[in-house]
């Protein structure tokens, strides 16, 4: 993206997703989440060069604080996002030892959400040809401080929904905010049929605005 047009945003856009990985944030303020995949844009510490109107205004950007930003949007009393849960898994092959789910468990818990007015599906990925791009939403979409089990360093794309049925959660978004399996630092490994049966307690809890 050599050249700039109105579409590719840059440090100025509300857009923004500061980076919160210390090592990234010596580089990258963080990634603008309105360009999707392939076309996500990194934004480096200089920002972009074209950006001369702004420079020149004398102001400096700051990225925002994503707890401070998460709550001002509380404050402003603007409704909340309607929750969307997605379950993949596979009928034609059995989870692994690693992260086992109860499929069983899993779809009956999946029914209840639907039940209760949760915007949720099972997803059968057994006839879904190309699962990269879901699997990509799962790694790039949840916030770094809650890690999915997906990524380089866990389950790649090939056990996605089959040896590892996974579980992402949207709120109002292209990408989720969660996904599961996932590691916690006090719960230690979340599965999937954990995720659900809180998000049918929260739901049981507060019930769903139509």
């Amino acid at each position: 993206m050599a050249n700039y047009n109105t579409e590719c945003l840059c440090v100025r856009c509300k857009h923004l997703s500061p980076a919160l990985d210390p090592n990234i944030q010596k580089a990258y303020l963080g990634k603008c989440v309105k360009r999707e995949w392939p076309f996500t844009l990194s934004i480096t510490l200089q920002g972009w060069t074209e950006c001369d109107v702004f420079e020149a205004s004398g102001k400096t950007y700051v990225p925002p604080e994503p707890v401070a930003a998460k709550a001002a949007v509380a404050a402003s009393g603007a409704p909340a996002a309607k929750k969307r849960v997605e379950f993949y898994y596979s009928s034609a092959q059995k989870p692994g030892e690693m992260f086992p789910c109860d499929i069983k468990r899993a779809l009956q818990l999946v029914k209840d959400l639907q039940g209760a007015g949760v915007d949720s599906k099972a997803v059968d990925v057994a006839s879904v040809k190309d699962r990269f791009p879901i699997y990509h939403k799962s790694v790039s979409g949840p916030d770094a401080t809650v890690r999915p089990v997906f990524g380089a360093k866990g389950a790649l794309v090939e056990d996605f929904g089959t040896t590892v049925p996974a579980l992402l959660v949207f709120e109002g978004d292209r990408y989720p905010v969660m996904a599961f399996p996932r590691t916690d630092a006090k719960r230690g490994t979340i599965r999937v049929e954990q995720a659900l049966e809180d998000l049918v307690a929260e739901t049981a809890a507060t019930p769903v605005a139509k």
